[in-house]
């Protein structure tokens, strides 16, 4: 399943699992200079979500703990951890991975 890019301009590019409720499901996104995801607050949900910075770079915090990623670094994300990011001075192109509860 391919879907128009969304809130932020995130896509998704992959729904796989069982319907209703999928298990896995995949996209990108592509951040312009100092965009920052959720745009105020945290965002956090039931699935975990991996991630990997095509190029660029982002920062900020999950779990209250800051981070610094760059172009090709991998992140995980525990289900249930607060998170939220801002893409770097050259915008950020991220490739992610939900897996788990992807619809709670």
């Amino acid at each position: 399943m391919l879907s128009e890019a969304g809130e932020a301009g995130v896509a998704t590019l992959l729904d796989l699992g069982q319907r209703p409720k999928p298990r896995f499901r995949a996209g990108s996104v592509r951040l312009a200079p100092g965009q920052r995801v959720p745009v105020t607050g945290v965002s956090a949900h039931t699935a975990d979500e991996v991630s990997y910075v095509i190029s660029g770079s982002l920062s900020g915090a999950s779990g209250g703990q800051p981070f610094a990623t760059v172009a090709g670094e991998v992140s995980h994300i525990p289900a249930g951890e607060e998170h939220w990011a801002e893409a770097g001075p050259d915008g950020a192109d991220v490739f992610w991975c939900w897996y788990g509860d992807v619809d709670g």
